[in-house]
Parts: structure tokens; C-alpha cells; sequence
């Protein structure tokens, strides 16, 4: 199987990647890590792995990355345009492949309004593409593994999640691509706190 991971030097990135590179039960898997400046990545590239340097906003690299691809992690979070998504999803369609993970905030399924999260579902979801989309609670680096996954048109649990419990959610999917399968779901510890942990 062969998955591209973009933002690929994220901290939630990481964790997938040295467990995809570590664990036996992932050996069969070839990943491409797609970042901004790939020397960040000299320690993860092995056997299995290459990295590619580039920008999710940039079109061209985009559909390079993505040719041959079984499947697509879009791990760069954060972002205050929907154009890498844009991006993704015609590269995906251009070359075929089409089961996409994404990662955003928690928009719909919390208080709080995300556009740009709201914008990207909406893509995904006109896409024709296989896609899940993780709306995470705030992040912390607890050391533990503990999710909670909300389906649409609910409101979360919890405020805050485990980079570590997201990394293993991403990893369920890429062990098992059917499950979430063209879902927007929230994703917390299900804990309710005055405030999240940092």
C-alpha cells in the first residue's frame, strides 16, 4: 500500500509515521512525505520511505506527490485557505485515487465555527471521494491513548485530545481504509473539563 502524508513533518505526522516505520504489522506499506523542506524528514527515510519537497498550496506538486497513491493524509491541519484542499482533491481525481483522511478543528460539532473547516468538508463531501474528515478537540502531548468519536449533528463530549490518541485513530483508518468511510466526524477524549489541557 502505498500512502502520501502531507504536512508531513507535523507533530501528529510524526507519531504516524514512526509507527508506520516501526511496527512489523505495517512493513508492506511505501510512504511518500510531502514537506515544506524535506531535511526535516532525513530521519524518518528509510527502506520504505521517501520524502518530497513541496507546498500543499502549489497545484503542480500536488499531483506529483499524489500519482500512485492507495492513500492520502492530509496533515496540515491548521490552515487559513481552502486552496491545498482544492489542490488534493484535483490531484486525487486526476490520477485516481481516492481515499483521503483529513484533519481540521472541531467547527461543526463544537460552539465554535470553523469556516475554512466547514468550507473543507464541504469539498470533500462533493468530491466523489472517499474521505474522513477528523474534527479534533484542542491537542495536547498527553502520553495516552483515548478517543471519542462524535458523528455529524452532534455535539462532542470532550475539549481536548492526545496527539498520540489521533495517531492511532489515523492508523485504524490505514489498517482498516473502510472504516469512517466518507464520515465528518468530531474526535476527543469524551472528558468534559472547565478547560482543555494544554
Amino acid at each position: 500500500m502505498n500512502i502520501l502524508i502531507l504536512g508531513a513533518n507535523g507533530k501528529i505526522a510524526r507519531l504516524v509515521e514512526e509507527q508506520l516505520l516501526s511496527d512489523k504489522a505495517f512493513s508492506d506499506i511505501k510512504l511518500t512525505l510531502f514537506l515544506r523542506d524535506k531535511i526535516r524528514a532525513d530521519d524518518l527515510i528509510a527502506n520504505q520511505s521517501i520524502a518530497i519537497e513541496g507546498d500543499a498550496r502549489d497545484s503542480s506538486a500536488v499531483e506529483v506527490a499524489v500519482e500512485d497513491q492507495d492513500i492520502v493524509l492530509d496533515l496540515t491541519g491548521a490552515t487559513k485557505s481552502i486552496v491545498p484542499t482544492q489542490n488534493i482533491i484535483r490531484a486525487m481525481q486526476a490520477n485516481g485515487v481516492m481515499r483521503v483522511v483529513s484533519i481540521c478543528g472541531l467547527g461543526t460539532h463544537s460552539k465554535t465555527t470553523s469556516q475554512i473547516g466547514m468550507q473543507v468538508a464541504h469539498l470533500y463531501e462533493q468530491s466523489g471521494l472517499d474521505y474522513t474528515i477528523l474534527r479534533l478537540a484542542w491537542l495536547n502531548n498527553v502520553d495516552e491513548v483515548r478517543y471519542q468519536v462524535t458523528q455529524p449533528n452532534k455535539l462532542v463530549q470532550g475539549n481536548s485530545i492526545s496527539r498520540k490518541s489521533v495517531a492511532e485513530l489515523i492508523l485504524k483508518i490505514i489498517d482498516d481504509p473502510a472504516y469512517l468511510s466518507k464520515k465528518d466526524v468530531g474526535v476527543s477524549d469524551g472528558i468534559k473539563r472547565d478547560a482543555p489541557i494544554l
